[in-house]
């Protein structure tokens, strides 16, 4: 029994370690064919990469050609660049030069017309200088004569130093020479007289050829071509002569500033109708102008620019509106409509839609040139060749309309003196003797019609004329 268990004990250990031995060569087997595995997948990885290095050596040459190829074309377009950025700045710089250079020019051009202008200032004063002391030798002269007993027209040949019915440019002042000559170069309205000058007619021809001669009446729609109609339409219906028909003593009041302390406005106011002119104001001055107002005559200037106010001023509220405006020289009405000394138009239009009650006449543009032709026939030598002044209009056109027409001040009284207006401040001696229109010329025409006397003109600037329509010719 025990020899039996003996015997299995050593057959049990015999089988254990025959399997210990067994199991050892299966695993080591195992690791091994691991192993061999292992390093056949190496042996590939390691094959591939060295495919891959192969392939890569011959792309590489062509890869690197093309790096350094890109790599000199970005080191070319930055070598463009900086030379672009640096032309720009150049480029930049000659701008900033060229503007200093241009702001020196400025600058220089700048000094040299402030210097000019000091020598155009200089020589202003310096003409002003030598007209000053043309017209104290002038005057001296003047002076030299009367006290010498000498004959001159511009000592007025009376006792009481009134106008002069023959003036001429003799009798003006140098100044007034010049300008009169440079109007006459000029000759902005193509004057051409054809008649004969210093015709010396009597003052029944006068009147008779202003008469029959001048077309002093008022324009109606029917005067005007159809293209005129924007507005022509808003003209009176009747002329101002059918309106007014006849009126007896008229007076006309001039603006001068010589009528200033007249206290002639109570005498004024006494008669039928007054006409003043322009913007001749009536509020603080009526003891000198009176403050009745029938007409106002006003040129296409005043009634034109927007700046004097024509369209708001209460002023011209007051009384019936006549305006002129000069045609050119022997021009028709449709000539004259298309070519206007003053675009007027409008604002005359304007003016009628807000003051439709309001009489607003518009004088036919011949009269002016038809009453210069005879101005021109009377005088002894060529005259300024432009329009005759609102004045003279005015004066005619009261001669129409009245039987008897007394004129304030466009003689000048005692009371003479440069003021140019009685409500503003600005001197000229041309504002009575005439630049722009043959003012003096006119005060010939008019001193010659003159039905009064010289101690009427002396003491208080009136002249009397005769009204036109009972005239007989």
């Amino acid at each position: 029994m025990a020899r039996c268990i003996s015997k299995f004990g050593v057959i049990s250990i015999i089988l254990c370690t025959f399997s210990f031995f067994l199991l050892d060569f299966y695993s080591k087997s195992k690791c091994l064919e691991s192993c061999t595995t292992v390093h056949g997948k190496v042996e590939v990885a390691r094959d591939v990469k060295n495919n891959l290095n192969k392939a890569l050596e011959k792309e590489n040459p062509l890869e690197r050609e093309k790096d350094l190829e890109r790599e000199k074309q970005l080191e070319r377009q930055k070598e463009l660049e900086r030379e672009k950025q640096l032309k720009r700045e150049r480029e930049l710089e000659r701008e900033k030069q060229l503007e200093r250079e241009k702001q020196l020019e400025r600058e220089k051009q700048f000094e040299r017309e402030k210097e000019l202008e000091r020598q155009k200032q200089l020589e202003r004063e310096k003409e002003l200088e030598r007209q000053k002391i043309a017209e104290a030798e002038h005057l001296h002269k003047i002076w030299l004569h009367q006290r010498q007993g000498a004959q001159s027209r511009l000592r007025f040949a009376n006792r009481y130093g009134v106008w002069n019915e023959h003036m001429s440019s003799k009798d003006i002042l140098p100044r007034l020479v010049m300008v009169k000559k440079s109007y006459q170069s000029e000759n902005k309205y193509k004057v051409k007289y054809q008649g004969k000058l210093g015709q010396l007619l009597t003052p029944q021809e006068l009147l008779c050829a202003i008469k029959t001669k001048v077309n002093i009446s008022t324009l109606v729609t029917a005067d005007l071509p159809q293209n005129a109609d924007s507005w022509s339409q808003y003209l009176p219906r009747k002329t101002l002569q059918e309106e007014v028909k006849s009126l007896g003593k008229c007076a006309v009041v001039s603006s001068a500033g010589s009528i200033k302390h007249s206290r002639l406005g109570q005498e004024i106011d006494t008669h039928d109708a007054v006409l003043r002119f322009n913007a001749a104001p009536v509020l603080g001055y009526q003891a000198d102008v009176g403050t009745k107002t029938t007409f106002r005559l006003l040129n296409s200037q005043l009634v034109s620019r927007p700046e004097l106010k024509f369209l708001e001023d209460p002023l011209y509220k007051e009384g019936s509106l006549i305006m002129w405006d000069p045609a050119p020289y022997n021009a028709n009405v449709e000539e004259w409509h298309k070519n206007p000394d003053y675009k007027f138009f409008e604002r005359y239009s304007e003016y009628r839609r807000r003051n439709p009650e309001q009489m607003f006449y518009v004088l036919n543009p011949h009269a002016a040139w038809q009453l210069w032709d005879i101005i021109q026939q009377n005088a002894p030598e060529d005259i300024n060749p432009g329009p005759p002044s609102s004045g003279l209009l005015g004066i005619l056109l009261m001669m129409n309309l009245c039987d008897q027409v007394n004129v304030y001040e466009f003689l000048p009284s005692r009371r003479q003196s440069d003021l140019c207006h009685y409500y503003e401040r600005y001197q000229d001696r041309a504002c009575t003797l005439g630049a722009y229109h043959p003012l003096m010329y006119e005060k010939n025409l008019v001193k010659k019609l003159n039905l009064g006397d010289d101690n009427s003109i002396f003491h208080f600037g009136r002249i009397t004329l005769p009204g036109l329509r009972g005239l007989q010719c």
